[in-house]
């Protein structure tokens, strides 16, 4: 071996740690875990408007109001956030495509992309303006 040289140890190794770390950190990011009343409020939470609110109860419900489903919960902004850094276009395709355990159009076939975005806006709301 040279003399001088360094071989996975010292700043070579240190460096290669931190490297890793950063990617790691860069990859996602820690999202809150609900508490037992975010629980209770996904379970209660239902749209101000009536038609709205009968569409989500027959179809987003099951899954946004039910942690085990490991869906988005209705009403924890956490759980939302990154989704909605990426737009709602691509939160839309989503929707209409399926995604992961997401059936295609989220079993509301009669829903239009205007009443998808609005369940959209009402579950990614913690503050629930437009909840009853």
């Amino acid at each position: 071996m040279e003399a001088g040289r360094k071989t996975m140890g010292g700043r070579h190794w240190r460096g290669m740690v931190l490297a890793g770390l950063a990617v790691l950190a860069a990859c996602g990011r820690e999202v809150a875990k609900p508490q037992a009343a975010d629980l209770q409020r996904a379970e209660t939470l239902r749209p101000a408007d009536a038609q709205l609110a009968r569409k989500y109860e027959r179809s987003c419900l099951i899954c946004h109001g039910n942690q085990a489903s490991q869906a988005p919960l209705a009403g924890f902004a956490p759980a939302w956030e990154a989704r909605l850094e990426k737009g709602m276009p691509l939160l839309l395709s989503h929707v209409r495509d399926g995604l992961n355990a997401m059936p295609p159009r989220g079993y509301c076939n009669d829903c239009s992309d205007e009443e998808f975005a609005r369940l959209i806006a009402f579950m990614s709301d913690s503050g629930q303006g437009g909840a009853r």
